[in-house]
């Protein structure tokens, strides 16, 4: 019985079980239209990490919907220096002349960061 109880105490502060707090923080920063080329604007969306860390390559994904679409799936990120900041591009491409048209936007963040409640942003942009 003295044996038993002392594995599962081996097992449970083992650090083969043990999770690592990570030291990154992502935050969805900012969604922005690109200028227009030949009638078309494109969404631009930057995430920044403000931990202490750098976030390594492929940590996180981002996704960006528009309209309640998904336009844009980023899965092989980069790594983010502590402090700095990338800018992001969506393929889809969306008419430049419907002045007044509201386009709704939600950017998402999906890692294991130290703040979960700045990992999604969303808003309004009008063309």
């Amino acid at each position: 019985m003295k044996w038993r109880f002392l594995i599962v105490c081996f097992l449970a502060y083992s650090p083969l079980f043990a999770q690592e707090e990570v030291a990154y923080d992502l935050e969805a920063v900012e969604v922005m239209l690109d200028a227009e080329v030949n009638g078309y604007r494109t969404f631009k969306y930057a995430i920044r990490n403000n931990g202490p860390e750098t976030a390594p390559a492929g940590t996180y994904r981002v996704f960006l919907k528009v309209n309640g679409k998904m336009i844009s799936f980023d899965t092989k990120t980069s790594a983010i220096a502590s402090g700095k900041s990338l800018v992001y591009s969506s393929g889809e491409k969306f008419p430049a002349n419907q002045p007044g048209k509201k386009l709704k936007y939600r950017l998402i963040i999906n890692t294991k960061d130290r703040k979960k409640s700045n990992n999604k942003l969303k808003g309004e942009i009008i063309l």
